[in-house]
Order: structure tokens, then C-alpha cells, then sequence
């Protein structure tokens, strides 16, 4: 089954896909994160996939930058990485960040929210800061 593009059967799309994913937000030092909502939804359509995330923490776990589980490997295309905005409700970075993102890097299933502080670049969210946040995201990338 798929649907062909022009006469030659390489050019067959034939991956769709769509389902609920964990996100499973937690520090990259080991520490867990406690939640009262840690959802995502999923659509791939041959290489592509997006990704829509939702997480409300109810107690932050041990310090470190905040990652969460990817249901999609990335492609392995060396300096590719895909990036997109998140909104975040009571999120304190410990500075002025002006925005706060989510990304993933190639051949790596692991994404990580970050902030973006104006004239200082970005960095990655720690965990600790805050007690209770939310977070609702979404990334489009090409998967294995």
C-alpha cells in the first residue's frame, strides 16, 4: 500500500503513522520530574514526523537541563538539528529569557528545552528553578 509519485515505483510513499507518545521530561543528570500532565501526540508521514508535546510539573526533580524522549530517531545528517518555540506557563530560567524553545539533534532520540536570552545567546532549561510549570510544544523533523 502507498501512494506512488510519476511512474517510478521508487517515488511510493508508504509510511503514515500517527499515535501518543510519552514525553518522559526529566533532568539529564538522572533526576525525575514529577508531573500531573506528560503527553504527546505523534504524526509521521514518510520521513517526517511532528511531534506535539504538553507537560505540567507539579515538583521539580535534581538539577540539570530538562530532556525528554523522542518516539522518532532523528536522520544522522552531520550539523542538522531542528529547532521550534514552545510557550511555557511559570517558567523562571533564573534570568530574562525572552523566549523558551525545544530541539533535537541528529541520530539522537533525546530533545531539550532550552531559553533564549537577548543579547546572550541560549542555554538549556534546568530543572529546579521552578516548582510548578507547563510546557506545550511542537517540532517537525526527519526521522530514520
Amino acid at each position: 500500500m502507498g501512494i506512488y509519485f510519476g511512474t517510478n515505483t521508487s517515488e511510493k510513499l508508504d509510511k503514515y503513522d500517527e499515535g501518543t507518545w510519552t514525553p518522559n521530561f526529566r533532568s539529564i543528570n538522572g533526576g525525575s520530574m514529577n508531573y500531573t500532565t506528560n503527553t504527546g501526540r505523534y504524526v509521521r508521514i514518510g520521513n517526517m514526523v511532528t511531534l506535539s508535546l504538553y507537560g505540567q510539573q507539579s515538583h521539580s526533580g535534581t538539577n540539570g537541563p530538562v530532556i525528554f524522549t523522542c518516539p522518532f530517531t532523528p536522520q544522522n545528517y552531520s550539523g542538522t538539528q531542528q529547532f521550534s518555540c514552545c510557550m511555557t506557563d511559570n517558567m523562571n530560567s533564573g534570568s530574562s529569557a525572552n523566549f523558551w524553545g525545544i530541539y533535537v539533534s541528529q541520530n539522537n532520540a533525546t530533545g531539550y528545552l532550552f531559553y533564549v536570552t537577548k543579547n546572550q545567546g541560549w542555554t538549556y532549561q534546568e530543572t529546579g528553578h521552578d516548582n510548578n510549570f507547563g510546557i506545550i510544544g511542537t517540532i517537525t523533523y526527519e526521522c530514520v
